[in-house]
């Protein structure tokens, strides 16, 4: 998954879009996720966290609002971008729907990231997000 110079890059499939931002020189990345997680789409998130490993982003903020289905393979993901990331880096999940933050609760995904609803919130942690 190569970054463009200007710090973005979208990869989609089988009814998912991952956009990234990130910023050279800041250690921060914005990870948005469109549309439906499920096992078909295990490819397109593998090359994000790919991505995550090699750019060893010290703050990542995974925008969530856009997910229209989500079942256990978007905690699977989140652990391997847990695991991928440097010792101390954040791991920001934003703005779940209900159905996201009640798959997130149940498997426990509060222990390796912080969850937040409101950008007033993600903005005082992250400092800026991609529009």
């Amino acid at each position: 998954m190569p970054m463009s110079s200007d710090g973005f890059h979208q990869d989609s499939g089988n009814g998912l879009t991952v956009t990234i931002h990130s910023w050279p020189g800041d250690g921060r990345a914005h990870v948005r996720l469109a549309g439906e997680i499920d096992i078909d789409v295990s490819v397109v998130l593998s090359r994000t966290v790919d991505w995550l490993a090699t750019s060893a982003p010290v703050s990542v903020l995974v925008d969530l609002a856009e997910l229209t289905f989500a079942c256990a393979t978007l905690p699977n993901f989140l652990v391997h971008v847990r695991h991928v990331l440097p010792d101390g880096a954040e791991l920001i999940l934003w703005r779940p729907r209900p159905l996201t933050e009640w798959v997130l609760q149940i498997t426990g995904m509060a222990a390796i990231a912080v969850i937040r609803d409101t950008a007033t919130e993600s903005l005082s942690m992250h400092g800026h997000l991609a529009s």
